[in-house]
């Protein structure tokens, strides 16, 4: 996929391939994208199999062999053909004519299939680098859930830790030191968790470009900025060029060629053949010729001709069914897309600030003994939710973003 797509330079800031470093730097989604398209064994079965087809192609594209045909007869007989003296030797050389276009036929069928190893080959690198783009997402979304989670447990020791004096003062119960020690345990346990979830998550990134153990530690993101997506109108102007309408296209061109050799398969070849006879009696010479042709070939071509203007009907309508649950998908990432952007601009604009100022206003209170150790306890959660609430909108956003692309995208959208 086209690296220099928005959703890149918001998480990546610059296009092009950049070689990976070393793991004390963070890794970058361009990084990311071309070590899994360099290394990931998917794109090297492709590969091979393109070399595989390609060398078919080169020998069923070759005009039929020549043979040659060696015979011995009256040998070994009774009487009079006792021994070799009324022996006859031919040896013939013969080939195949094809008629009706065969070989071009062939030679078309071997292009097709290529052309379509190609589309399928181009199809990985699409799908690789959008899980690759997605599971860099999820890296960097833990990352920031893991930030939280320290943040939270720094919290709950600094409030357990209050707690704790104003226990010791007389000012507050000991119910409110245990309930603040629950606090702490169970921030430390999310804490547990998000580290936890972050350490798969990177194995899980690493495994793209078949690494079992992660040689980088962070990676380097700013999910915070949203980049604007094209107009619905121009994502659905791109669905008859997608990737996966040019493998339907393919699958027709194959099915084309199919039909091509069986409406050649109508006219008969001839199987020709000339030779040299010797009569070891009279001890003379001759030339022997001979013609086969086969019957019953415009009858046996005239099924193969029905079987592939099936296989033709059948491709057009997974073609239009295909195009219409495509157009559907992109319709509906498109709208969740714009509830992602209202939900995280809702969020950050208004709710976490707002969140924010009743935490600080409820922590003077406390320290002034005006609050209750719960209404602090409680603050600090719904902020602590929220935020996290704003990172899943985030992340929703951009990994919306990656799907889009990955749904719209053309042949002209593989990685360089």
């Amino acid at each position: 996929m086209n690296l220099c797509y928005a959703w890149v330079l918001a998480l990546a800031g610059a296009c092009g391939v950049v070689p990976w470093a070393h793991a004390t730097e963070p890794l970058r989604l361009q990084e990311a994208v071309s070590r899994a398209l360099g290394a990931n064994p998917a794109l090297a079965a492709e590969a091979a199999q393109l070399d595989a087809v390609r060398a078919r192609a080169e020998r069923e594209g070759l005009a039929p062999q020549y043979f040659v045909t060696g015979e011995l007869e009256n040998v070994g007989g009774t009487g009079s053909l006792s021994g070799v003296n009324s022996a006859e030797s031919t040896l013939r050389i013969g080939r195949l004519i094809e008629l009706g276009g065969k070989r071009a036929a062939r030679q078309a069928l071997g292009a097709a299939e290529i052309d379509q190893q190609q589309t399928a080959a181009d199809a990985t690198r699409i799908e690789l680098t959008s899980r690759t783009a997605a599971r860099f997402i999820e890296v960097a979304v833990d990352q920031q859930r893991l930030d939280f989670a320290n943040e939270r447990v720094r919290q709950a020791e600094r409030t357990r830790r209050e707690v704790a004096g104003w226990v010791s003062a007389a000012r507050n119960p000991e119910s409110d030191l245990r309930a603040a020690e629950i606090v702490v345990a169970n921030a430390e346990l999310d804490r547990e968790h998000a580290e936890h979830e972050l350490s798969s998550a990177r194995t899980t990134l690493a495994a793209t470009w078949g690494d079992t153990i992660p040689d980088f530690d962070t990676v380097a993101a700013d999910l915070t900025d949203l980049p604007e997506v094209e107009p619905l109108d121009t994502l659905l102007a791109r669905l008859p060029n997608t990737i996966d309408q040019q493998v339907f296209s393919r699958e027709a061109r194959l099915a084309e060629a199919r039909r091509r050799i069986a409406e050649a398969a109508r006219k008969p070849d001839l199987n020709f053949n000339v030779g040299v006879r010797r009569l070891e009696g009279p001890s003379d010479q001759g030339l022997v010729m001979s013609v086969s042709v086969p019957l019953g070939s415009r009858t046996r071509a005239g099924y193969s001709i029905a079987e592939a203007d099936a296989q033709l009907a059948a491709i057009e309508a997974r073609r239009k069914a295909e195009q219409f649950e495509r157009h559907q998908l992109v319709f509906e990432k498109y709208q969740e897309l714009g509830h992602a952007r209202t939900e995280v601009e809702s969020l950050r604009g208004r709710v976490v600030p707002k969140a924010e100022q009743a935490l600080a206003f409820t922590r003077r209170g406390f320290e002034a003994g005006r609050f209750s150790f719960l209404s602090l306890s409680q603050a600090q959660t719904t902020l602590f939710e929220l935020r996290e609430r704003l990172v899943e909108a985030y992340a929703r956003y951009h990994t919306l973003l990656v799907e889009l692309d990955r749904l719209t995208a053309t042949t002209q959208d593989t990685f360089p």
